[in-house]
């Protein structure tokens, strides 16, 4: 605890010129919408491991952060009132057999409500004048109904927003039905895991994590986030397990050499997405060799049914809070609130984000009344350089789904 207490100082103590920075930054590229970054907490260590565009878990957030969530998307109404925002259509997943999902959906639509938006729930699906019904697991319905399209504009029967809301990763394409819309649609669809990459992330976010580290005099490494892209991997050849099996060895031989990492650990993880699929932890390479059938089937397929093709290896990081991580909720980069992932089957080395996990509020508390207290400084810069990331992310997305010019993507980086 003496990590987090040196660098929590320092944080508070340099808050105006972090401040500065982060709205600097924010003026230079246009954030998500709302984020959710997952954080780990070493002895040595402070990092965003992941940050999600389109989030989903709101409710698992307790009443004063979806009240506090409602106060941040008036700002950000009144903020860009040109927008003129009155009406949302949120596009979700289309989780028939996950009742959680829609408990998430129903918070997130007590969120927006609270803030003065009428909303709607739109489904893209074949049947154009369809209404489904879901169940949360607390048995309250969901109304849903089949999105339509005028021209350049979705809508619902009776119901044209202003902005269109993505809740969905679309992992698979960008929907036509949502190219092109006069309407606001947020975070752009272009941006889901059909197309986002976590080493382009990653890349962005250990660049700011360099400049702020450099801001407040502090060494970057108790921020970053050693990670290595390995393309064309087959973990059924055993050629393809052999590279990732030495590229591990080096990476672990680096971490232990110039981070001063005792035993360090590595993730073996899909380059586009996990959803807890084709997910490994490793000692050491020859872990990647001794993988039976099995294994190896776990490590060849992602959402969906796709075949993995690439991977990323990626420093792991233990957690001070033995079996919890915590896992803030951003709503135009501006933390909302925020929740620890619990596992007990798991330790602090482990993947938390696994069968098994569950939720409790940062206070750790069953009456969350004074939750708004147990807001970390360090932990909610990290999450905003977390959110930040996905900001130049969705912008290098965007101008590389516009242009074929690879150098003027590369300039990005």
């Amino acid at each position: 605890m003496d990590f987090i207490k040196k660098i929590n100082e320092v944080v508070s103590s340099k808050e105006e010129i972090i401040n500065s920075w982060l709205h600097m930054k924010q003026k230079e590229v246009s954030v998500p919408f709302y984020t959710s970054v997952d954080l780990r907490v070493s002895s040595n260590k402070i990092a965003a491991v992941d940050t999600n565009i389109f989030p989903a878990g709101f409710n698992n957030l307790s009443e004063p952060f979806i009240d506090r969530a409602s106060d941040l998307i008036k700002d950000y109404r009144e903020k860009d009132k040109k927008l003129k925002i009155k009406k949302v259509l949120i596009i979700p997943e289309f989780h028939t057999r996950n009742p959680f999902y829609w408990d998430n959906v129903l918070a997130l639509i007590r969120i927006l409500e609270k803030s003065g938006l009428e909303v709607k729930i739109g489904l893209i699906q074949n049947d154009p004048y369809f209404e489904y019904e879901f169940k949360s697991s607390s048995e309250t319905t969901v109304l849903a109904q089949t999105i339509q399209r005028s021209n350049n504009k979705v809508f619902v029967p009776g119901f044209y927003p202003d902005l269109v809301l993505i809740n969905n990763d679309f992992s698979d394409s960008s929907p036509e039905i949502l190219k092109g819309l006069s309407q606001s649609v947020v975070p752009p669809t272009e941006v889901g895991w059909h197309s986002r990459k976590k080493n382009i992330h990653f890349e962005f976010y250990n660049k700011l994590v360099e400049e702020f580290s450099e801001l407040v005099s502090l060494d970057p490494s108790f921020f970053s986030l050693t990670t290595k892209l390995v393309e064309d991997i087959n973990f059924d050849i055993i050629e393809d397990r052999e590279r990732l099996a030495d590229l591990s060895d080096k990476m672990i031989s680096k971490l232990r050499r110039f981070f001063n990492i005792k035993d360090p650990s590595l993730f073996i993880k899909n380059n586009t997405g996990t959803y807890g699929m084709a997910v490994m932890q490793i000692d050491k390479g020859a872990d990647i060799l001794d993988l039976n059938r099995d294994g190896r089937k776990k490590m060849k397929v992602s959402k969906g049914g796709h075949l993995l093709k690439n991977v990323i290896i990626q420093e792991g990081i233990e957690t001070i809070y033995s079996n919890k991580e915590p896992v803030y909720y951003l709503i135009n980069c501006n933390v909302a609130g925020g929740f620890y992932r619990i596992n007990d089957s798991r330790n602090s080395y482990q993947n938390l984000n696994t069968k098994g996990m569950y939720f409790k509020c940062l206070c750790l508390k069953n009456e969350c009344s004074n939750c708004n207290e147990f807001f970390n400084p360090a932990l909610e810069v990290v999450s905003k350089i977390g959110s930040l990331a996905t900001g130049y992310e969705i912008e290098y997305l965007l101008k590389k789904n516009q242009s074929s010019d690879e150098s003027s993507i590369k300039a990005l980086l």
